[in-house]
């Protein structure tokens, strides 16, 4: 009976340990400061205190998120390593760059949308334009010769004025940034570029001491802590949204049981009052969907800002 006994084969479940067994590295595709590092941050404290490991935060930034999130997708699926960023190595960077060190769809694992940052198109003061209207006009005129400013070529701020650009039928040159959203507002309030679509946070602070203007929001419906500011789509341009969003992903492979906890845990620390308001301060709100939601999302994210890029020829080395 004994050696019986000591045939039974052990279920693999059985035989691994319960997960999280040591620390957990959370990657942030971006370097300290800024939402993708907040997000990163806030989460890894409460995951420590709900899944009883320490969960420390590491700053990739680089290639328009790919190297983060390549270091992540070349490591163990075992729920150990995860990844904060934004939507380029998530829906845009595969219609972006020539080659990729990885497949989105095939080797990340998208685990939830953690939150929305809405643009604002912004102009400089010396801009004679109020309103959308009143800026296609002025940028037909000038035919060209109208600089804008982004975080980096790919970046969300920098298709959404492709978009703007390609249904408005006007040109305009982007001035990359390389991903320092500082210098990209820098250069905005001095006048060195004449408008662009910066983080609502950003945006609000110059447009309030009157140092840019508040041309329209890129959502479908106007933010509440800009009430005042219309929509693209109330501006003329029907359909109009081009959100920054930000995600919680792993390599794929990562059990689902791990997954789904991941998901809950995140939904559960971003609804929190006191995170909330600290996230309203710097511009984004949460936005929870399931991970198959999120799933489903990212797939459709990817059909859409794939059209943009193709319409407006972007690339980036």
């Amino acid at each position: 009976m004994l050696a019986l006994a000591a045939a039974v084969p052990v279920p693999a479940s059985a035989q691994q340990p319960p997960w999280p067994n040591r620390v957990v590295r959370i990657i942030a595709t971006s370097p300290p400061g800024g939402s993708i590092d907040f997000l990163a941050r806030t989460i890894a404290d409460d995951f420590g205190k709900t899944f009883g490991q320490p969960f420390i935060v590491e700053n990739r930034p680089g290639a328009n998120g790919n190297i983060g999130v390549d270091l992540v997708v070349k490591a163990s699926a075992d729920g150990h390593m995860l990844f904060v960023t934004a939507p380029g190595p998530f829906s845009i960077n595969l219609n972006l760059y020539d080659s990729m060190p990885f497949n989105p769809g095939a080797d990340v694992a998208p685990i939830a949308l953690l939150a929305v940052a809405p643009l604002v198109l912004v102009v400089h003061p010396s801009v004679p334009a109020n309103n959308v209207k009143e800026l296609v006009a002025f940028l037909r005129a000038r035919q060209g010769g109208v600089n804008y400013a982004s975080q980096a070529v790919g970046a969300t701020g920098h298709l959404a004025m492709e978009l703007f650009k390609s249904l408005a039928r006007v040109e305009a040159t982007n001035v990359p940034y390389r991903g320092s959203a500082a210098l990209a507002t820098v250069d905005l309030v001095t006048g060195r570029v004449a408008m662009g679509f910066i983080n609502t946070s950003t945006a609000l602070a110059q447009v309030r001491n009157g140092k840019l203007r508040a041309i329209a929001v890129a959502e479908k419906h106007r933010i509440a802590v800009a009430p005042d500011i219309p929509t693209l789509d109330e501006s003329g341009f029907p359909g109009f949204e081009a959100t920054p969003w930000l995600g919680l992903g792993a390599r794929a492979g990562t059990p689902s049981e791990i997954v789904n906890r991941l998901n809950e845990g995140a939904t559960r620390a971003l609804t929190r009052p006191d995170v909330v308001g600290r996230m309203t301060i710097i511009g984004i709100e949460p936005r929870p969907l399931t991970a198959n939601q999120f799933t489903m999302f990212v797939r459709a994210e990817t059909v859409k800002w794939g059209e943009i890029i193709r319409r407006s020829g972007a690339r980036a080395e």
